[in-house]
């Protein structure tokens, strides 16, 4: 069995930080390399790493086993694509992209390559998503008649100790806006409720938060079984709302992120039910890292595609094609 001795983080926002200490907590005798930009600010965390590199040829000369891209999403595929040639594993942030056409490019060299690539829409290893799958496969709420999925906060919030207007959230050259950030919902909404035959999208720039991309879209979409899906996603909102609301012929379920909660109600019911699930935030990133390990060491085959990873970024291109107000 192959066993990772070395492993490269490259970025070290807050995803990489995520990352570097679920490593170091989960498997200590790794050895943590680090690819950073030479003016980006002293990190105290920089100290758990083995190695501290600022050129990705010299990077390169290490003996590495995985490689955990978290840097902006307009850097994605240029950087992975260093590692292909040498079929070394990669972990990829959500998107894999910041464009459909980029995307589809790295996809056709990568699938040459057969190299093994994980996309990290990290909500498919969250215990209360997964609960929520299983029942609502069950089929007991009947035929599916629209889908309620909503993702609101305020961007100002995220980070601590960070102007929000200079981070890669706001850019638009660094793959910036909901669409991009906020893609955890498609892919989600895909994988639960996809493919969708038809899918149209309105987008918007309050002005409120001076930034240079979407703030707020509303989506629209209908799959192969006629069921309607809407999904919001802003950056606006000082109350954080974070759900996915199946309506039923026969009753409807409710999953709230916030509350770790989920809620139903059968139409011969007259109460309707809850369930708590109790979980931590970071518990899904630490599934999501032994997954990935468990790819590299136990030949287990990768949760998330290339393939659904670009799907995802064919409905965002299609959200994109309507004119930003």
């Amino acid at each position: 069995m192959k066993k990772i001795k070395n492993i490269l983080i490259i970025g070290l926002g807050s995803i990489g930080e995520r990352h570097l200490k679920i490593i170091k907590e989960l498997r200590p005798e790794i050895n943590i390399n680090l690819l950073r930009r030479k003016e980006s600010k002293v990190n105290n965390l920089e100290k758990l790493a083995n190695k501290i590199f600022y050129d990705i040829k010299e990077a390169l000369k290490e003996n590495l086993d995985a490689v955990i891209i978290s840097s902006p999403s307009s850097m994605h595929t240029n950087q992975a694509k260093n590692f292909l040639d040498l079929n070394i594993p990669l972990f990829i942030e959500k998107p894999i992209s910041y464009n459909l056409e980029d995307c589809l490019k790295f996809k056709r060299l990568a699938e040459k390559k057969n190299t093994l690539i994980l996309i990290g829409y990290v909500l498919r290893y969250s215990k209360i998503l997964n609960e929520y799958k299983k029942l609502i496969r069950e089929d007991i709420f009947g035929r599916h008649l629209y889908i309620d999925i909503k993702c609101s906060s305020f961007l100002p919030d995220w980070r601590k100790n960070i102007d929000y207007r200079n981070s890669v959230s706001s850019k638009n050259s660094l793959g910036g806006g909901v669409l991009l950030e906020l893609s955890h919902e498609l892919d989600y909404a895909n994988w639960l409720f996809g493919p969708f035959l038809e899918l149209k999208a309105i987008r918007n720039n309050t002005k409120q938060l001076e930034i240079d991309v979407e703030d707020i879209v509303k989506i629209i979409a209908i799959n192969k079984n006629k069921c309607l899906i809407n999904i919001h996603l802003d950056f606006n909102s000082k109350i954080p709302k974070r759900y996915c609301c199946l309506n039923g012929s026969k009753g409807f379920i409710k999953l709230d992120f916030i509350q770790n909660k989920i809620t139903s109600k059968l139409n011969t019911e007259k109460e309707i039910k809850s369930q708590k699930i109790e979980s931590n935030h970071n518990e899904m990133y630490i599934n999501q890292m032994k997954h990935f390990f468990n790819c590299i060491e136990q030949d287990t085959k990768p949760a998330i595609s290339i393939e659904e990873s670009a799907e995802i970024m064919r409905m965002i291109d299609i959200c994109k094609s309507s004119p930003l107000n």
